[in-house]
């Protein structure tokens, strides 16, 4: 029995261990009859390669070196580099295999599209080089030929390589127009001919306000999307380095430049000069460099002293108004703020209700301001047949005069605007004056009679 268990003993352990072998050391793939196992065509990971040459511009090479700090372009001059551009190329060139051997030892390489146009690229690593040159496309599919110097061999390789060979400078550079991160913004100076604006953040960090062609308050929300879309601007086309003439281009004058500033002082300027197309010509101030943005990125940024205006109708505080009127054509209510109750004459009107419709009014959605201009068409050309809203203080006045209601929109006037407003402030107007007109509530005596005496 013992003899012939030791056999089935010795039978399982070397099925045991040709399973090990099998698992941890013939675990490539078996490949059908004919077909060859890709050839990984560079030897190195990414982080290895210190600098990338295309040897194919007459004008002479293009070269981009390569650090753990990042990229930029050496040759055919210093220039910024694009970070995602360059990030694609080396990974398309670490990850390039052969799709299978054309030749082993080819005399005739003309055949195959090598000849002195062909793209070169030489790929530089810690220890070793690599020049590979691209020849024509095969007749499999997409693909194309290459050779490696110092190997006789052609491969045959996949198509999409073929962007990687054919970089011209342009692709490679980074096309952001502002490099620098703005930080905390608090000053815009928006200087244009037809506007211009003076912005400026107040010291609590909180809110804006145009201190110039007048004072209002500023929409910090507008201020934010304007300095926002200016840093992300992207350039569409390199026009001129250092340009001889910045009149062709509009910008010897230019129509619009942008100056914003942050808490540490320092500035970041746009001059903005003429379209050419669908782009527009612009310049970074202090940079001669001359460059082409799309047009629809640029008109984000025109914008007028009203746009930049706080979108209410910038009441003071309830506490600050002591007196307040309205009118309609039946006549006009006014009501006081005498110790501490409000009072038509001497009737009390109730406190939440006076502070109901100030709120309405100071939380009035403001689509925009014009000019006080076509007033017929508002229906406000005659103040004397308007509704009219008078806050009063102790120092000022503010008067607003309602006109014609088209839809959700009402048109408002005040001593300066002319102001498209929601038509709720139409809604709050007549639920008010009807609480002011409405009689006051009888007061009913009650007189005790004498109890009856069991």
């Amino acid at each position: 029995m013992k003899k012939r268990f030791m056999p089935t003993i010795i039978a399982f352990l070397v099925l045991a261990m040709l399973l090990v072998y099998a698992n941890y050391f013939e675990t490539e793939e078996i490949l059908p009859p004919g077909i060859e196992r890709p050839e990984q065509i560079l030897t190195c990971a990414e982080k290895d390669i210190t600098s990338i040459t295309w040897k194919t511009d007459p004008a002479g090479d293009l070269k981009i070196s390569i650090n753990a700090s990042g990229s930029k372009i050496i040759a055919p001059a210093e220039y910024r580099s694009d970070k995602n551009e360059v990030d694609g190329v080396l990974r398309h060139f670490t990850e390039l295999k052969s799709a299978m051997v054309i030749a082993e030892n080819a005399t005739d390489t003309a055949v195959y599209g090598f000849n002195a146009s062909a793209p070169t690229v030489v790929i530089e690593a810690a220890n070793q080089n690599w020049e590979l040159t691209l020849g024509s496309k095969t007749e499999v599919g997409a693909s194309f030929y290459l050779t490696k110097k110092g190997d006789s061999r052609i491969f045959m390789v996949p198509g999409y390589i073929k962007g990687d060979f054919d970089k011209k400078l342009s692709d490679l550079r980074d096309r952001q127009l502002f490099v620098d991160d703005f930080g905390q913004v608090t000053s815009v100076s928006y200087q244009s001919s037809e506007s211009p604006v003076e912005l400026r953040l107040s010291e609590s960090l909180l809110d804006w306000t145009i201190e110039s062609p007048a004072s209002y308050s500023a929409d910090g929300v507008a201020v934010a999307e304007l300095v926002q879309r200016m840093r992300n601007l992207r350039i569409s086309r390199f026009a001129e380095d250092n340009p001889t003439d910045a009149a062709s281009y509009g910008l010897a004058s230019p129509g619009l430049v942008i100056i914003a500033k942050n808490k540490e002082g320092r500035q970041f300027a746009l001059e903005i000069g003429e379209m050419s197309g669908t782009d527009t010509y612009v310049r970074v101030a202090g940079n001669p460099a001359i460059h082409a943005v799309a047009t629809t990125g640029i008109n984000e940024l025109r914008m007028t002293v009203n746009d930049f205006r706080e979108k209410s109708l910038g009441l003071p505080s309830i506490s600050a108004i002591t007196e307040l009127s309205l009118s309609d054509a039946s006549g006009s209510v006014t009501i006081k703020l005498k110790d501490g109750q409000w009072l038509d004459g001497l009737q009390k009107i109730a406190e939440s209700d006076v502070k109901d419709f100030i709120n309405a009014v100071g939380g009035t959605r403001v689509n925009s301001f014009s000019k006080l201009e076509k007033l017929e068409e508002y229906g406000l050309q005659d103040k004397g047949k308007c509704r009219i809203i008078e806050f009063k203080g102790s120092d000022d006045k503010l008067t607003f005069w309602l006109g014609t209601r088209q839809g959700a929109n009402l048109s408002v006037m005040n001593d300066e605007d002319l102001i498209d407003a929601s038509a709720e402030l139409d809604d709050a107007f007549t639920t008010f004056m009807g609480r002011l007109r409405r009689p006051p509530e009888e007061t009913r005596s009650v007189i005790s009679e004498p109890s009856s005496e069991n």
